[in-house]
């Protein structure tokens, strides 16, 4: 027992040790999710302006005036919107993975032979080398989360309480476990698929669109959101953004967190089944 907690401490250091090599990059990739945030900051800006064309009443798509002088857009009103941009943008940013390429590199090249021999398990290996370097990351991510938040309370009044900050930190570590299940199976397909980085991106698009981490899943309209709602991936973004921006609360929250407590279970089975199948054939076609 003691063996085995030492070398997953190790995968978890290798990923950390990584994480602080590369920190250059990882700065760099931070200033790049600062432009989707005041693209989109502009549209809403202009949307949630008075005598806007696209709000001019319950009509519009997704548009409804609220009482007074509040106006919501898609069920949000321009202070939660704003904050659901920024913390979104961020959360798509901290809980980004990255080894499917290395899994499909060791696929690829056959380098998965040696771990296969080695007394490790493979997904454990990964598993904590994605804590590793995640956790170096969620530092940075944290302090441009605060920093982001407090420039937004200053501007637009957003607030989150103590409840919502604790619910967010629990729906984050749930996300960070959901993501990292979604993007294995998907690092899976390199099993039955060749030179396969243009689908990675192509998936990964398709998941972050899926995830609300572009713009709320309600901006699809009633049908495709009941739809993706009822799919694992609002768990990885719009959930956790949802909870810090204070609309999802109390009983509505903690049947949130077992309902994807449920997706992870899942997940994980549907991991080592494919896991299972994709270790036979490249065993039996060689590497």
């Amino acid at each position: 027992m003691l063996e085995s907690a030492r070398k997953y401490a190790s995968s978890f250091s290798l990923g950390l040790r990584g994480a602080l090599e590369y920190r250059a990059n990882f700065l760099i990739s931070l200033l790049g999710a600062v432009a989707p945030v005041i693209i989109q900051t502009a549209l809403w800006s202009r949307l949630y302006a008075p005598g806007s064309g696209s709000v001019g009443g319950t009509s519009s798509a997704g548009a409804q005036a609220g009482s007074g002088e509040s106006l919501r857009l898609f069920g949000f009103s321009y202070a939660q919107m704003l904050g659901y941009v920024v913390v979104a943008n961020i959360v798509s940013r901290l809980v980004r993975t990255g080894f499917e390429y290395d899994l499909n590199d060791d696929i690829r090249s056959g380098g998965l032979d040696r771990f296969l021999v080695k007394p490790i398990d493979y997904f454990g290996f990964r598993m904590f080398q994605f804590a590793g370097s995640k956790s170096a990351e969620s530092l940075f991510m944290g302090a441009a989360l605060a920093a982001a938040l407090a420039v937004l309370s200053a501007l637009t009044g957003f607030s989150a309480d103590l409840a919502a900050v604790l619910g967010f930190l629990a729906a984050l570590f749930l996300a960070f476990v959901l993501n990292f299940l979604i993007f294995w199976c998907v690092g899976l397909a390199g099993f039955w698929l060749t030179e396969i980085g243009f689908f990675f991106e192509a998936a990964r698009i398709v998941i972050i669109t899926a995830s609300g981490g572009i713009f709320p899943l309600s901006v699809f309209g009633p049908g495709p959101e009941a739809l993706l709602r009822a799919l694992p991936f609002r768990f990885t973004i719009q959930f956790p953004v949802e909870v810090l921006c204070g609309r999802v609360a109390g009983a509505e929250l903690l049947s949130g967190l077992a309902l994807a407590v449920g997706w992870a279970a899942a997940l994980f089975v549907l991991c080592r089944a494919l896991w299972a199948a994709g270790v036979r054939r490249f065993v039996a076609v060689g590497s």
